[in-house]
């Protein structure tokens, strides 16, 4: 168990960076209680230089996590700037960082890329007084500009899966675990997505669809794949350059899926399996909305109707 100081960046008479009555301060006391709780649920130590919208002045924070011997310390930012079209994210460590520091910010950063949610700004140094005034490997993160409409709504629509990720990355990285490279995103618009959805944290990725073969790796929840086929209760995912299948069980599937059948017209039926009664029939070629997967049929809707359909007749 480690003990980790989280320090939700401004607060009180210091409200950070704005946008249209909108304030750094209160994006990031909420963020950073939701990582710490996520860490806490990992066995971890956690304590806040604030819970409240105080003001704290920089020094004192570095000397909060000084007098608690922290062995990591994390603060909590939103980004701003003038052009409004700055996005993404990215973590900042001190110049003279240790290698722990680094390693620890390089996780979160992967952590938190395989989401897809920001675009990657990647690693940074900067003399900021928290990274240089604290004894123990610091971090500054910056999730997104405040400044950039796009960025809030992400931050505001994957703020749970942002906090469970950045968990994630820290949890991984004191525990010594190698990062794996963040997955590529892929718009839902172009075939079938899913996000990872377990309670363990992060899910194997395997190199066959049992649960016999070898791991590959594994991917945080929260994270959105690409379903590129299943097969025996598994899903086929692209994965560091490679395929690979994850248990269909611990996948949420969304996005849309071409139905590509021999006999012109696909079934579709009241319930996920082959003898189910026939709710009406999809010409070959439609493109249906994808809601859920269930014993080798997706839950799909047509015409305003929801029903099941053989998953080896939809295509990505």
């Amino acid at each position: 168990m480690a003990t980790i100081m989280i320090d939700a960046g401004h607060g009180g008479s210091d409200w950070g960076a704005t946008r249209d009555g909108r304030m750094e301060k209160a994006d990031v006391l909420g963020m950073a209680i939701a990582v710490g709780r996520e860490l806490e649920r990992r066995g971890h130590r956690v304590l806040y230089t604030r819970q409240s919208d105080i003001f704290i002045p920089l020094q004192e924070r570095a000397t909060m996590s000084n007098n608690a011997n922290a062995d990591l310390f994390v603060s909590v930012h939103r980004n701003a700037a003038e052009n409004p079209t700055a996005h993404g994210f990215e973590i900042f460590t001190s110049p003279t960082a240790s290698a722990q520091a680094r390693a620890c910010a390089q996780s979160v950063l992967t952590s938190v890329n395989a989401l897809g949610v920001f675009t990657d700004r990647g690693l940074k140094t900067a003399n900021f007084a928290v990274l240089n005034s604290t004894r123990a490997p610091a971090m500054l993160i910056e999730y997104g500009f405040i400044s950039n409409p796009a960025d809030n709504a992400r931050y505001d629509q994957n703020f749970s899966r942002i906090a469970t990720a950045t968990a994630v990355g820290i949890d991984n990285c004191l525990r010594g675990v190698t990062p794996v490279p963040p997955i590529t995103p892929v718009p839902p618009t172009t075939g079938i997505t899913g996000t990872v959805t377990t309670t363990s944290g992060n899910l194997n990725v395997r190199s066959a669809p049992n649960t016999t073969s070898n791991v590959l790796g594994t991917i945080p929840n929260g994270t959105v794949v690409q379903i590129l086929g299943e097969q025996n209760g598994f899903f086929r995912i692209n994965f560091n350059n490679q395929q690979g299948w994850v248990s269909s069980q611990f996948i949420r599937p969304a996005g849309t899926g071409t139905v590509t059948t021999q006999g012109g017209a696909l079934n579709m039926r009241s319930a996920p399996n082959a003898t189910a009664p026939i709710i009406t029939t999809i010409p070959n070629g439609t493109r249906l909305p994808i809601q859920g997967f269930q014993n080798g049929f997706w839950n799909v809707t047509f015409n305003g109707r929801n029903g099941w359909v053989a998953s080896n007749f939809i295509r990505p």
